[in-house]
Parts: C-alpha cells; structure tokens; sequence
C-alpha cells in the first residue's frame, strides 16, 4: 500500500500545481477587483465640501457628501448583493475550467474474503468423475487505486462553457459598477432633497419673522387709532399660517432624512447628525450652478458606448454566442485520455496488481431530442439578449435627454427666479411703505409678503432640482462631469 501511494503522491501533487497556476492566472487576469471598483466610484463621485454654516448642537455629528458615501458603500445591501452574484460567477468560471484539467481520484479500501479453488479430479467405483477442491483461502486484503482522466478535445462544449463564465463575469463586474453608480447619484439626489428641505426651513422662518413684525406694527397702529381691529386679525391669521407652513417644512426634512437613511442602509449616530454644506445666497444662486460641460449629443454617444449597463447586455450576448457553441457540441464525440493504477496487498491469486493507460471516444448518438430543445432554447435567449440590448440603448438615450432637459429648464427657472426675486423684495418694501402711510390696506401687504415666501420658495426648489439633474446626467453617462458642484 505504501509503494501505492508513492506512485500517486507526485501525479497528485503536479495536478493540484496546475490548478494553482491556473486560478492564480486568471484572478490577475480575468478578475476585476471589487475594492479597486469601489474605491474607484468613490473617488469619482466625492468632492471636497466647504465648511457648514448650519449650527452642529451637542450630541450631533456633521456629516457631508463624502462621509455619506462612504456610510453607503458600506452598508447598501444591493451593493453587497451584486458583489455576491459576482462571486458566484467566479466560482461557475472556475468550475468550467477544471473541464480542461486532469480530474484525479483515489481510492483506498480493506476487505476481506474468502475462496475455494478446484484442484485435480478423482474416479470413483462407478466410473463417475468427481471434481477435488483444494483447501479455502481467506485473506484480509488492502486495496489503493489512481484514476486520471483528462479532456482532450470536444468540439467546443468545454470551450464554450469557459467562455460562458469569462462573459458572465465580465458583465457581472460592469453590474457591479452601475449598482455603484446608481448608488452615488442615490445618496447625491438624497442629500440634495435633504438640503433643499433645511433651505426652506430657512425661509419658511424668515416669513415667520415678517409677519411677527407686521403683527407688531399693526397693533401698535391699532393702539395709536390709526388701523382697525381687522388689520390686527388679519395679521395674527397670517403669522399663524405661516407658522404653520414653517412645522410643515420641519417634518418634511424629516421625512427627507429618513429616505436619505434608507439610501445609506444606516442611521448614522442614531439620528442624530445635520448635512453640512455651505449657505448658498440666493440672490448670487445662479453663480454656484455648475454649466454641463458637454453637449447632449456627445452626452447621448459617450452613454451608449460606455455606461456599465450597457457593457453588461453586451457580455451578456457573447455569453449567449457562447452558451450556443456549447450546447451544439453535444452533437460531436467527446474525446478523453485515462490511466488507472491498481495494487492489492496479498497473495492470492485472485487480485494482482495491474495499470492501464487508453484513449476513448464518447459519443451519444441519441439523446431523446435533448440537445436539439437545448439548442432552441440557446437561440431564443441570444436573440433575447440582442433585443434587450436595443431596447436598453433606446432607454438611454431616453434618460440622457430627459436629464439634460431638466438641467437646462431648471437653469432658464432660476434665471426667472431670480428676476421675480428682486420684483417681490421691491414689491414688500413698496407694500410696507404704503401700508405705514395708509395707502395699503393689510390684505395687499399679505399678497406682496405671501409672493415674495412663494418666489423664495420656488427658487430653492429650482436650485436643488438641477443640482439633482446635474447628478442626473452623470448617473445616465455613466461617469462624473468635470468638477463637483457647490452645495
């Protein structure tokens, strides 16, 4: 036995070498690494952030875009889903290639038997012949044996199969890269809304200051004779709404807090954190928006030819090409070497020691129509891919032009914005004026304050959304766009 095991021991040990090699090759090769990816996307989609100007109280934490992307790639669970099914088809990959590697088995096992063996014959009285027996042989018997078997060629069905797997993987890797993507412009359309919530909050409250000195000086006009009872109603049921408006602008950062923790897969320190950014003045607003530094047509081109989406369909079609190679193999022989090595540790003549070495053809002549369907069913799913691939390039194209349209209609919206800014500031101030010497009466202040909260209002939303349509293209591109915007 041991004698056994010192012929199979070298065969055993240059195999498992090969497989070594092998995996070692294609790791480097064929395998794209998923901290590289991330780190990649990461450092891609982040920018610096300028200091906040929102208070931090205690216990809290001020957290910017950067950490938000971090806290995301760490916690998202589709992240963590689609490196998986990366790993998975590694994993089929590197099963499809031990097709073409030497499959070796031992084997080791004790029995024990027994025989009787005919000797010479003897006559009886009769004349009758009677066979003689020599005596039972028993023997407790240890036996190895080594198979190896190695492909040696048929007719594309491992082939194929090998390249199957290079193409899943290849198309899993660019999934992987748009569901990081996708994350990104998630958390920066998250944040943007959380921000944009915190803005309006800013001018919900300054309308509530407005209307808290209307109040004022409508009760001091009222004391003084000057202004009715109503001008003093009128007022408190204003500041009361806007007070109002003001709660409905808290919850609503909430709420946004809450989709934006949804996005990170975590509640940072339990929920206790503020977004920092740097305080935009909306009469400069227009300055901090970033231009698109391309146009919609390269914008449509580049996407078609390098979102990792598309990548994906693309490998997911040669994995079909593939796929179908393999299944028409089955029509052909399949052509294998083996070698076996047997040796039995005792003297009965019974069991000796033998090996041999051969070369055999396997061919199914007949498979009850199996690969014919199985042939069928290949096609029909490369012509799946193909027009799946079409109607993804259609869709791209769809987003990349709706992204790029609301980035240019928001941008023509805040231009307006703004010139309805000034309007309202100069139409409250002509308002209070007139309203102090008695030519306005309290309803036609309330309209001119009302407008003014309104264009506020309005213009903050403008802002935001195309910072939001900004993030928009990038993620329909697939790549960042030049520098980060300020936010």
């Amino acid at each position: 036995m041991a004698y056994t095991l010192r012929r199979i021991l070298p065969i055993l040990t240059v195999c498992h070498l090969a497989l070594f090699s092998s995996a070692f090759a294609n790791q480097n090769k064929l395998f794209l690494n998923i901290n590289e990816l991330v780190v990649y996307n990461f450092a891609t989609a982040s920018s610096g952030e300028s200091p906040s100007v929102y208070e931090i109280k205690d216990g809290e934490v001020g957290l910017t875009l950067e950490d938000l992307m971090g806290i995301a790639f760490k916690y998202n669970r589709m992240i963590e889903v689609v490196k998986q099914k990366l790993a998975q088809s590694r994993g089929q990959l590197t099963q499809a290639r031990s097709g073409y590697l030497p499959q070796v088995s031992l084997m080791a096992r004790y029995f024990y038997t027994e025989r009787q063996d005919s000797g010479a014959a003897s006559t009886l009285n009769s004349g009758a012949v009677s066979p003689g027996f020599d005596e039972v042989e028993t023997d407790d018997i240890p036996h190895g044996a080594a198979n190896l078997t190695q492909l040696i060629y048929d007719f594309g069905k491992t082939t194929g199969a090998i390249d199957v797997g290079k193409s899943n993987v290849a198309a899993e890797n660019a999934h992987l890269e748009r569901q990081v993507q996708e994350v990104v412009f998630k958390v920066k359309k998250a944040f943007y809304n959380v921000l944009e919530k915190m803005r309006l909050i800013d001018v919900a409250a300054e309308s509530v200051k407005s209307f808290e000195q209307h109040l004022g000086r409508a009760q001091v006009y009222y004391k003084a004779g000057v202004r009715t009872k109503i001008d003093v109603i009128n007022a408190e049921v204003e500041l009361s709404n806007a007070r109002m408006n003001l709660l409905k602008s808290e919850y609503n950062l909430k709420t946004a807090k809450v989709a934006l923790e949804q996005v990170l897969g975590k509640k940072p320190n339990r929920g206790n954190y503020v977004l920092t950014s740097e305080r935009v003045d909306l009469d400069t607003i227009l300055d901090t928006m970033p231009p698109v530094p391309i146009t919609l047509e390269n914008s449509i081109v580049e996407a078609l030819d390098q979102r990792p989406d598309v990548t994906q369909m693309k490998k997911m079609i040669e994995a079909s090409q593939a796929n179908l190679t393999r299944v028409q193999g089955d029509y052909w022989p399949a052509i294998t070497a083996d070698a076996k090595y047997n040796e039995y540790d005792t003297d009965l003549t019974l069991y000796k020691d033998y090996w041999e070495v051969g070369v055999a053809a396997t061919w199914e002549i007949f498979s009850g129509f199996e690969t014919k369907g199985a042939t069928a069913e290949a096609k029909g799913r490369l012509l799946e891919n193909k027009a799946q691939l079409q109607d993804l390039q259609l869709t791209v194209v769809s987003e990349v032009t709706d992204s790029y349209l609301k980035t240019e209609e928001n941008r023509e919206s805040v231009q307006i914005a703004l010139q309805t800014l000034d309007l309202a500031k100069e139409n409250v101030q002509l308002a209070e004026k007139r309203y102090q010497s008695g030519s306005y009466d309290v309803i036609e202040f309330n309209d001119a304050q009302l407008s003014l909260t309104r264009t506020q209002s309005e213009l903050v939303v403008t802002y935001y959304g195309y910072l939001t349509a900004f993030a928009g293209i990038e993620f329909a591109v697939g790549k960042p766009l030049g520098d980060e915007p300020t936010y």
